[in-house]
């Protein structure tokens, strides 16, 4: 009974800290959190699905995602320096990452082939582009084994899934 005590006030102690430290619990955080979340599982199927899953670009994945957190943290330190009465740059830092996560969940829902509606396939193909590779991608594909070499299904396949399935079918028809 004692143990199960200390372990859950551990527990309550490293919650409050990091609660503290990135400025509190709000629904913005919380659906940063969830973005992320989902972000980190719908690529994961979108990988398995085009057969393109490796262990680096996930773990690299999820190194991105902590230091998110440690750009809040020097938002929120800023913002207190700056003696702003309302978390100004926390919010922005906050609003700016889930802009993009909520990006990166469409793309990775369209790989996976959930039909999107024209309209944002549309805009998400303006913003997708002519993206250059994150320099986090290219770390990882310096550093992985030549057995693990592949590029991220993000760089490969295009946001209309229209255009991804045919892309899909001309590799299959190459393959036979």
């Amino acid at each position: 009974m004692r143990t199960q005590q200390l372990a859950e006030g551990a527990v309550a102690i490293v919650a409050t800290s990091v609660t503290a430290i990135l400025g509190g619990w709000d629904v913005a955080l919380k659906l940063l959190v969830t973005l992320m979340v989902i972000d980190y599982v719908t690529g994961f199927l979108a990988a398995l699905k085009h057969k393109r899953l490796n262990s680096d670009v996930m773990f690299w994945g999820g190194i991105r995602k902590g230091v998110v957190f440690g750009v809040i943290i020097i938002a929120v330190l800023a913002d207190e320096m700056l003696n702003n009465s309302n978390p100004v740059l926390r919010t922005l830092v906050i609003y700016y990452y889930i802009a993009r996560e909520g990006l990166s969940v469409t793309e990775n829902t369209a790989l996976i082939g959930v039909p999107l509606p024209d309209k944002l396939v549309e805009v998400l193909a303006q913003l997708q582009g002519d993206k250059p590779e994150p320099t986090i991608d290219r770390i990882a594909q310096d550093v992985a084994p030549e057995e693990e070499q592949v590029t991220p299904v993000s760089r490969e396949v295009p946001i209309d899934v229209t255009i991804a399935e045919r892309e899909v079918i001309a590799t299959k028809e190459e393959d036979e």
